[in-house]
């Protein structure tokens, strides 16, 4: 899903904005809530929240872990 027209980085939160980096950087979610010292389905639950209220995709999910889309890379770049 591209950049959707309800985005807008100023609803985007500081830890959301911690979670999508750490992702980015682990390539797992698992890895990144422990890098984040929260629990995995926490920070599962607020980057999909965050995805569904941006209309974007951040990451594409695969049975190896995650990979940034298109979109996701522009926002992890912001994010940093």
């Amino acid at each position: 899903m591209a950049i959707g027209p309800t985005f807008d980085p100023r609803a985007t939160t500081i830890p959301v904005l911690r979670y999508l980096v750490a992702v980015a950087d682990h390539g797992n979610f698992g890895r990144a809530a422990r890098a984040c010292s929260v629990a995995q389905p926490t920070l599962s639950a607020q980057i999909a929240q965050w995805e569904r209220r941006m209309g974007v995709h951040v990451f594409e999910r695969t049975n190896a872990g995650v990979r940034l889309t298109t979109a996701g890379e522009r926002i992890v770049v912001q994010a940093r």
